[in-house]
């Protein structure tokens, strides 16, 4: 075990783990960083719009602090016992899970915004269900893998029934609409199947159904067609479909390599539309430049490998499968969400974990961090 330490040092000098049952410093520095800069571009983007709608220059920065505060401690109890026990929450919080993108879609429960049913509205807050969910999952399919860890060469047991159990989320998902965080979670599932070993016959083949599948239902949807024409030629409608993707451009030219300065963004000022939510990293680049832009990758670059390092070092395989989950859900969707920032992706409406204002993407995402971390301190050293 000495040998295996002294050789992790050699090889990883930069943001390594400190002697002894401690935390991966590399995971806690880069998920504060991400979630500083959040309070910092909440309130910078946030500012105007929330004066011009509330009256109140800080009332999204407020809700912001109330939910970085809820994150923070799921995130240090989730660091603190043992992860193992999550195996025996694993159904009951399937079916939480399903109850809740069942509820969503009930008249009168489920809050519909912009011709999406996304949220469900307890009155002092709201809440997004599927974000709860698709971490869920996660923590299902690390359990499954585990458990079925001889069995994955049979059809039924090792692919379908993981098939199944994750597809009756993603259409409740894609029933909201969500196709955003549908596909995310077809990825994520995939993904963490491939990590489990499980045969790629039975992969492949229905991986390209899932595509087909998606490819379908972008084209009986008219306003999904509408992105992805937008997406391939913004300015065939300057003022309609490809009014986003045109602003957020103009926002990255305007902050060449240093930036016009924070909070000096014009692009916010009601021109770039959900400037504190979908397109913050847009106002990141306005204000701060490719510097700032470098700065934020660099910290999810971070963050993804040293939970990496702590998937491959985990002492189990349900840890593995679990930590490997969680990073991938959250890199993904960043990813996906700069993308669309810069014009790589057709607009998705997801957030960009840890920065942009949104509660339960928020408080999910740090405690995910939390697990992370917990299998940090698990493992081998």
């Amino acid at each position: 075990m000495k040998t295996e330490e002294g050789d992790s040092k050699k090889l990883l000098k930069i943001f390594d783990t400190v002697e002894g049952n401690s935390y991966d410093i590399g995971v806690v520095l880069s998920a504060l960083f991400l979630t500083s800069m959040g309070v910092l571009m909440v309130y910078s983007t946030s500012s105007v719009y929330s004066l011009e709608m509330y009256g109140d220059t800080h009332y999204f920065l407020k809700r912001h602090g109330i939910y970085l505060l809820i994150g923070l401690t799921s995130m240090v109890l989730l660091m603190l016992f043992d992860y193992r026990l999550l195996r025996k929450l694993v159904y009951p919080a399937y079916l939480v899970g399903l109850a809740m993108l069942v509820l969503v879609l009930v008249p009168g429960i489920g809050k519909q915004v912009g011709g999406a049913q996304r949220w469900i509205d307890l009155g002092i807050f709201t809440f997004q269900p599927s974000e709860v969910a698709k971490y869920i999952l996660v923590l299902y399919l690390a359990h499954s893998l585990t458990k079925k860890r001889d069995k994955l060469d049979n059809f039924v047991v090792g692919f379908a029934s993981h098939i199944m159990i994750a597809g009756v989320y993603v259409v409740l998902i894609l029933l909201e609409p969500d196709f955003g965080t549908a596909s995310t979670v077809l990825v994520v599932l995939f993904g963490m199947m491939f990590i489990g070993e499980v045969k790629l016959r039975y992969m492949v083949p229905v991986g390209l159904v899932s595509v087909v599948f998606m490819i379908l239902a972008v084209l009986t949807k008219g306003y999904r067609m509408d992105r992805v024409t937008s997406f391939l030629d913004p300015w065939q409608d300057p003022l309609g479909s490809g009014y986003q993707a045109i602003q957020s451009f103009i926002a990255f030219a305007m902050g060449g390599i240093y930036g016009a300065g924070l909070g000096d963004s014009t692009q916010k000022l009601f021109f770039l539309p959900q400037a504190h939510t979908d397109f913050i990293f847009s106002i990141i680049g306005e204000e701060l430049g490719f510097i700032g832009i470098v700065l934020v990758i660099i910290g999810f670059a971070v963050l993804l490998i040293r939970s990496l390092r702590v998937s491959l070092r985990a002492p189990d395989l349900f840890g593995c499968y679990l930590v490997f989950g969680c990073i991938m859900l959250i890199t993904l969707q960043a990813g996906i969400n700069m993308a669309v920032a810069v014009g790589l992706f057709p607009t998705k409406g997801l957030t960009l974990p840890f920065i942009s204002y949104g509660g339960t993407s928020l408080v999910t995402t740090l405690a995910a961090v939390g697990i992370i971390l917990n299998v940090s301190r698990s493992g081998i050293k």
